[in-house]
């Protein structure tokens, strides 16, 4: 479908009407958080809600709390799917909010409260245009996507439920970007997320007598400080890349020689080039670590998600729809990607699609990031998400 002016005037007339059911649905979700592997609730409700709309629903697909939409056009044509994540996270909620989260210790402080209401809030609009369009929309309400490096995506692309789709979208919402701009650009948008957790064994002895054992506390200093030498010196320069230990464990007692030592931590690159010689170096530097200090170390290196990696032609589809549907203003100059990961990636290796940011700070507010206890989105940008994902499949189906 050509997005016409009036096509344009249709979406954005629908959106308003329906605004006020969005909100309440965001609401209504933000106010009962569910972790990852724990969406119950919450995939009943985007299931029920989804079939009120007349959409045809599969429920626990792939194992999972995963709800799968489909909605038919008129005629037969491409098949575009469009997927929101469910889960919330391990954070007491400071926003303050008359609707804030009901569980203690629970909040939707990643957004993906916004993200399900865009997409409840799109599957009704293209409900109603659904004698417009030839072709078919797959919604995939997708649990489980902080919970890397797993993730909820994997389970659901090697389960074949997506196989045939022509193309798949997906939003974050992003608090560095003010409501009404939309962020999108080739290649990587967000890194590849791998979780890294070593144990270097030494022998205790009395701290008295250090001679008497291997200290594997001196050694996981060491090793630490070597490890930052990867990154600076064995990888290209023109590849990012961080590698970050975020836990150590290790000692029982302040006058002991500690026998084991456990890092906890992660890496995060763009490039598979790059990924793969952090892998390798490390396991090198513990070989080279274990000569020097008489230790013995394990490495468990678990690539977790990949980089989210956006084709030329689907940043410039996503792009040229922004323009269309709001004007060049609101398309933000994205410059760099972000050091954040998300499993969206996991449907990039599989089929062809693109990931984009939606802007959701109210301008001149404070600007709280993603996973802080604060953060909450400006619900002045979920029509702006609807209105683009929902054009975003009418040009897709044409």
């Amino acid at each position: 479908m050509i997005l016409t002016q009036t096509v344009r005037d249709k979406i954005k007339k629908l959106t308003a009407i329906y605004m006020t059911d969005i909100c309440a649905m965001r609401r209504k979700i933000h106010e009962n958080p569910e972790l990852s592997g724990e969406e119950r609730q919450t995939a009943t409700f985007m299931a029920d809600t989804l079939r009120s709309f007349g959409i045809e629903v599969q429920e626990n697909v792939a194992g999972s709390y995963a709800v799968i939409g489909t909605l038919r056009g008129k005629g037969p044509g491409p098949v575009i799917a469009l997927r929101t994540d469910m889960d919330a996270l391990s954070i007491a909620e400071q926003t303050g909010l008359p609707f804030a989260s009901h569980a203690a210790g629970k909040m939707h402080a990643c957004g993906h409260d916004g993200h399900m209401a865009i997409l409840l809030g799109t599957a009704r609009i293209l409900s109603d245009m659904k004698h417009d369009f030839s072709g078919t929309v797959v919604f995939v309400c997708q649990p489980a996507e902080e919970k890397s490096p797993e993730g909820g995506a994997k389970a659901i692309v090697r389960s074949g439920i997506l196989d045939g789709i022509d193309a798949i979208y997906g939003l974050h919402v992003w608090p560095t970007l003010p409501t009404g701009q939309i962020g999108v650009k080739p290649g990587p948008m967000m890194a590849a997320s791998d979780h890294v957790r070593i144990i270097i064994r030494g022998k205790s002895s009395h701290a008295a007598m250090p001679h008497k054992g291997i200290d594997a506390i001196v050694a996981a200093g060491q090793f630490i400080t070597a490890a930052q030498d990867i990154i600076s010196r064995q990888i290209n320069p023109l590849h990012p890349a961080v590698l970050t230990f975020g836990k150590i464990t290790g000692g029982s007692r302040y006058n002991i020689v500690a026998d084991e030592v456990e890092l906890e931590g992660t890496c995060r690159t763009y490039q598979a080039e790059a990924q793969d010689c952090i892998e390798a170096q490390l396991g090198m530097l513990l070989q080279g670590l274990d000569l020097m200090y008489g230790t013995t170390s394990t490495l468990a290196y678990e690539r977790g998600y990949a980089a989210v990696v956006n084709t030329a032609s689907q940043a410039a589809f996503v792009a040229d729809t922004v323009k269309e549907c709001f004007g060049d203003s609101a398309l933000a100059a994205i410059q760099e990607p972000a050091m954040t990961a998300e499993d969206f990636s996991g449907y990039l290796q599989a089929y062809p699609g693109a990931f984009y940011w939606l802007g959701a700070t109210k301008p001149g507010s404070t600007v709280y990031p993603l996973h802080n206890s604060h953060f909450a989105v400006d619900e002045q940008c979920l029509p702006v998400g609807v209105e683009l994902m929902t054009a975003l499949v009418l040009k897709a189906v044409e």
